[in-house]
């Protein structure tokens, strides 16, 4: 996939897709750099192991880090104090990114958009 740029609360944040495994944090598969306002995305390889559809796992992980952009340029991550507080939590970044297609179409068909 091409490399894109996203604006994330009027900040530029450039995404960088099939970055190389020793570009990225062990065991990672997106990590957001604010200091650069860089997105990067793990080079995705089909494993035994890994999810069968590697397109629709790495719209999520774009999504997951994106949210991460958010939450640090609205301020929400500097308040967080530590890894702990819900504006770091994984699993509330990651529900965000599973569930935000799902209340996108919802709020479409109710239109209030």
């Amino acid at each position: 996939m091409q490399d894109k740029k996203v604006n994330i609360l009027g900040s530029e944040y450039t995404i960088k897709y099939d970055v190389p495994d020793e570009q990225m944090s062990e065991g990672s598969d997106g990590i957001m750099d604010y200091s650069i306002k860089t997105i990067k995305i793990a080079e995705l390889v089909q494993e035994k192991d890994s999810v069968r559809d590697l397109q629709l796992y790495m719209k999520q992980v774009v999504r997951h880090e994106i949210i991460h952009a958010f939450l640090y340029e609205s301020g929400l991550w500097g308040n967080s104090n530590s890894s702990d507080c819900w504006a770091l939590n994984e699993e509330m970044v990651d529900w965000f990114a599973i569930q935000f297609p799902k209340i996108f179409d919802a709020f479409k068909e109710a239109e209030c958009l």
